[in-house]
């Protein structure tokens, strides 16, 4: 493999019939579909950062795209943190003080439910995006077997 910037983007737009080594940056909230059928109608990889996206949010995004575009897009999730243990006593004095900047914050805002992160793996391999990424940690074994057998990167 070479260490040459060129060569290393030319081997990229190869390995993803790309004509420009660009990939759109997957940040959550902040990848509409649209903005990725842009960057790849202009030769790059469109993206997605999936974070807070339920599974079905996911699979239209997917659709959307391939619809309009060259198709090839990655996406991405945070891999969850184990669930932290919880001290009722600091989250208020942390409410408290957040109070003073800038609106209350309720104490249910800290019960919203997590989505389901095996839901939203299992919607990225059922839509075959060319990439799968995370910004942090490192997906589970099992997962990563079902993405190579899929031939994700």
């Amino acid at each position: 493999m070479s260490y040459n910037p060129i060569d290393r983007a030319a081997a990229f737009c190869e390995t993803y019939s790309l004509q420009l080594p660009i990939l759109m940056a997957p940040m959550a909230g902040a990848c509409p579909a649209s903005l990725s059928i842009a960057v790849a109608n202009a030769s790059g990889m469109g993206a997605c950062g999936c974070l807070m996206m339920q599974p079905e949010k996911i699979i239209n995004w997917a659709q959307e795209m391939r619809a309009s575009s060259n198709g090839v897009f990655q996406l991405n999730v945070w891999i969850p943190d184990p669930e932290p243990v919880r001290d009722v006593n600091h989250e208020a004095d942390v409410r408290e003080f957040l109070g003073q900047w800038g609106p209350e914050v309720s104490p249910e805002d800290a019960e919203a439910p997590a989505l389901n992160f095996d839901a939203q793996c299992d919607a990225m391999l059922a839509v075959g995006p060319n990439v799968i990424s995370s910004i942090m940690g490192i997906y589970p074994a099992p997962f990563v077997v079902r993405m190579k057998e899929r031939g994700i990167k």
